[in-house]
C-alpha cells in the first residue's frame, strides 16, 4: 500500500505542472485573459456604435427628409392642379357671361337697327374670338359645355370655329347634336357614340380613330375629311355626303356605303379609290 501511495503522489507530482500549463498561457491564467479581453471590447463595442448609431440616424433623417418632400411635392402638385382647375372654371364662368352679354346687346341692337347686317357680322367676330381663346385654355370636358352654350344660345351656326382643336371630346350619349358644324376643325378621337348628328357638317375635318357609334349620320356631309380608322358600327349614314373622304382602316361596311349620297374620289377603308 505505501507502494501504490508513492507512486500515485509521483504521478500527481507529475500531472500537476501539465495542469498548470494548461490553464496559463504567456504567464497569464485564462481567467486573466478573459478579464483583459472583456476589458477591451467594451471599449471597441462602444466605439463602434459611436460611429454606427449616428450613421443610422442620418439615413433614418436622410429618409424622413425624402419622404417629407415627396408629401411636400405631392400636395404641391395636388395644389397647383386645384388652382389651375379654378381657373379654368373661371374662364368658362366668364365666356358664358360675355356670351349673354353679347348675345343680349345684338338682340337690343336688332330691335332699335333695321339695318343689321353689319352689327351681326361684328357680334359674331367678337364670339368667335372668345370662343375660340377659351377653347384653347379648356379641358375637352369644358370645351363640351362650350358647344353646348353656342348650340343652346343658337349661335352655333352662325359662327366659324374652324381651326379650333377639339380632340378627345365625349359627347353625352342620347344627345341631340343635329346640324352641328364641325368644319375645317381638328378633332381627332372624338366619342359621337349613339348621338343625332342630323344634317351636321363635318368637312375638311380631321376626325381620325374617332367613333360615331350607334349614332345617327344621316344627311350629314363628310366632304373632304380625314376619317381614318373611325369606328361605324351601328351607324345610319344613309344620304350621308363622302365626296374625297378617307375612310382608310375604318370599318364602315359596304351595306352601309350603299346608302350614302355621294363616294366620290373617296379613300375606302381598304385602300381603294372610288372613280371620279
Amino acid at each position: 500500500m505505501a507502494e501504490l501511495k508513492a507512486i500515485s503522489t509521483k504521478e500527481e507530482e507529475i500531472d500537476s505542472p501539465k495542469s498548470n500549463i494548461s490553464k496559463r498561457f504567456l504567464n497569464h491564467s485564462v481567467y486573466e485573459w478573459l478579464t483583459l479581453l472583456s476589458t477591451l471590447f467594451v471599449p471597441l463595442v462602444v466605439g463602434i456604435l459611436t460611429i454606427v448609431l449616428p450613421l443610422q440616424q442620418q439615413n433614418l433623417s436622410d429618409r424622413q427628409n425624402e419622404n417629407s418632400k415627396t408629401i411636400s411635392l405631392h400636395n404641391r402638385l395636388q395644389e397647383m392642379g386645384l388652382l389651375q382647375d379654378q381657373q379654368k372654371q373661371i374662364i368658362l364662368n366668364t365666356y358664358e357671361q360675355d356670351l349673354c352679354n353679347l348675345i343680349f346687346k345684338y338682340n337690343s341692337m336688332k330691335n332699335y337697327n333695321d339695318d343689321d347686317d353689319n352689327d351681326d357680322e361684328r357680334v359674331s367676330l367678337v364670339i368667335r374670338t372668345k370662343t375660340l381663346h377659351a377653347l384653347r385654355q379648356l379641358d375637352p370636358t369644358r370645351k363640351i359645355l362650350i358647344i353646348q352654350l353656342l348650340i343652346d344660345s343658337g349661335v352655333q351656326n352662325r359662327i366659324n370655329v374652324s381651326h379650333a382643336d377639339l380632340s378627345s371630346l365625349i359627347f353625352p350619349p342620347g344627345s341631340f347634336y343635329n346640324q352641328l358644324q364641325f368644319v375645317n376643325v381638328i378633332a381627332r378621337k372624338l366619342s359621337l357614340k349613339n348621338i343625332y348628328l342630323y344634317q351636321s357638317n363635318f368637312s375638311y375635318s380631321i376626325l381620325d380613330e374617332s367613333s360615331f357609334h350607334k349614332s345617327n349620320c344621316s344627311y350629314a356631309d363628310f366632304s373632304y375629311a380625314s376619317l381614318q380608322r373611325t369606328d361605324w358600327t351601328n351607324t345610319d349614314v344613309t344620304q350621308g355626303i363622302f365626296n374625297y373622304t378617307n375612310l382608310l382602316g375604318s370599318n364602315i361596311t359596304t351595306q352601309q356605303l350603299a346608302t350614302v349620297q355621294s363616294l366620290r374620289g373617296a379613300i375606302l377603308p381598304n385602300g381603294s379609290t372610288v372613280a371620279i
